[in-house]
């Protein structure tokens, strides 16, 4: 790898521009049969007006699409109009909760908020599918729906249900059989709990599964879902909920670094919903599960993107993001191995390249045992998502990615269609070229990780977190 010359700092600035383009400049050919739409989204406003938010994780979102289509590829950006967006503008602040930005609200609005909370509809983190329209999440239950054609916002598409959540997970599961969706969220109170559900396929209700009593939640940003079981992973990251009423400080500020509690891993029987043990392993952090599945032996096997301690927030407050620090910025392959008779989960490291923004064949493995992840890799301490990773979790091995001044973001996998190897497809990621002052779409090859082609933007992209590939045809 060539020795970067240029930071990464074009991914954290915002981008206030938004394009139309039919045809960008290609360099190479695309593969005949991958036709359809990459939608993305991610932060795209750190500042606007009077407004600065403090964390990478509270920028204001924007979406993004790529269409492939008759070997040309389209361009589209918006930023999702909401009511954070409208108050940010137009008021200087926010009313929502924010993750590590102020909402400057009063003692008294934050104690009417236990029985009426006000959640922030900035949906800047995941795309997902739901009841036949497309939909932005963040990891609080208001998602908003929009345009996959256009990107224009539709406004907030709400649950039929009434339940009602303080957090929710921005990655819900799909079982790829039936179409559903499960989730959890969190429900904050002197007696908290965590709540486990099933969206059926073509539905906007959530439907409970589980709940678990809580005295001190921990903060979970995904869980792990395989063909019996429903894993929630508590890190030892935990609030006591009447913290986040007094103290007014942002929502993840209020949370503790508990080591000594290990990480406790809540396992449920999916179908009946039945708690059936606490497993309990060493500390750690993450925010994404890779997969989870049953060994031949009946063992749970659950796979994370992991980090010793927690410490990875704090790096990604802006202020610190921008000026740049030395330590690596990607977790690891974790596995835990529970044993639910015993308790316990004992850890192994399923390679020695770093991960984040993991992504696997879902439709194939998601659930069941697998060989290959993909993610986004730091190989030169500083230098953030600087490398693309191909990781072989049976054997240890790896393949990168990576170019001179290059930072990509998550690479979305893609399978051929008639395909029936698991690493049979290629990769698509969001590669910001600080050099050049763009970005452009790669496309890998994702069993070599050879390069297929290049798309070149006439602008740069904040760096995104997740999106989704929505094929023309079935695959």
């Amino acid at each position: 790898m060539m020795a970067a010359r240029v930071g990464y700092h074009l991914g954290v600035t915002s981008q206030g521009r938004e394009v139309d383009q039919d045809a960008l400049p290609l360099r190479g050919h695309l593969p005949d049969w991958l036709e359809g739409v990459l939608l993305r989204n991610g932060p795209g406003l750190f500042e606007t007006g009077d407004y600065h938010c403090r964390h990478w994780f509270d920028g204001l979102a924007m979406l993004q699409s790529f269409t492939l289509r008759g070997g040309r590829v389209g361009f589209r950006n918006r930023h999702l109009v909401t009511r954070t967006l409208e108050q940010a503008r137009h008021n200087g602040r926010i009313q929502g909760s924010g993750f590590a930005t102020d909402t400057h609200r009063s003692l008294l609005k934050r104690l009417r908020g236990l029985a009426h909370p006000v959640l922030t509809d900035n949906t800047n983190v995941n795309i997902a599918l739901m009841a036949g329209q497309a939909v932005c999440l963040t990891e609080t239950p208001v998602p908003t729906a929009f345009d996959p054609d256009t990107l224009e916002t539709r406004g907030p598409l709400p649950f039929t249900d009434t339940t009602e959540l303080h957090l929710s997970t921005a990655h819900p599961m799909a079982d790829s059989h039936s179409g559903d969706l499960y989730g959890f969220g969190i429900r904050f109170a002197l007696n908290s709990e965590y709540l486990l559900f099933r969206i059926p396929a073509g539905t906007r209700r959530r439907r409970i599964i589980a709940r678990l009593p809580v005295k001190t939640p921990a903060y979970m940003h995904s869980f792990a879902l395989t063909r019996h079981h429903l894993v929630l992973s508590e890190f030892p990251l935990v609030v006591t909920p009447l913290d986040m009423l007094v103290t007014g400080r942002p929502f993840i500020e209020n949370f503790r670094w508990l080591p000594e509690l290990g990480t406790r891993f809540q396992v449920f029987d999916r179908q009946r919903g039945t708690h059936l043990a606490t497993c309990v392993g060493e500390p750690c952090f993450a925010f994404h599960h890779i997969n989870a599945f049953e060994d031949q032996a009946g063992r749970l096997q659950v796979d994370l993107a992991a980090y010793p301690d927690a410490d990875v927030i704090r790096r990604l407050y802006l202020e610190p993001l921008r000026r740049g620090w030395t330590e690596p910025a990607c977790g690891e392959a974790w596995r835990f191995t529970l044993d639910v008779r015993r308790g316990t989960a004992t850890r192994t490291v399923l390679g020695e390249r770093g991960l984040e923004l993991p992504r696997i064949h879902a439709a194939r493995c998601s659930g069941r045992d697998y060989r290959y992840v993909y993610g986004t890799g730091n190989h030169v301490p500083g230098a953030l998502m600087d490398e693309l990773v191909r990781l072989d979790v049976g054997r240890g091995t790896h393949l990168t990615w990576s170019e001179a001044d290059s930072y990509p973001g998550e690479p979305v996998f893609v399978p051929r269609p008639g395909a029936t190897e698991e690493d049979d497809g290629v990769l698509l990621s969001v590669i910001l070229d600080a050099a050049a002052g763009t970005s452009h779409l790669l496309i890998l090859d994702a069993r070599t990780l050879e390069e297929r082609a290049r798309a070149t933007l006439p602008i740069p992209l904040p760096f995104g977190f997740h999106g989704e590939f929505l094929p023309d045809h079935a695959g």
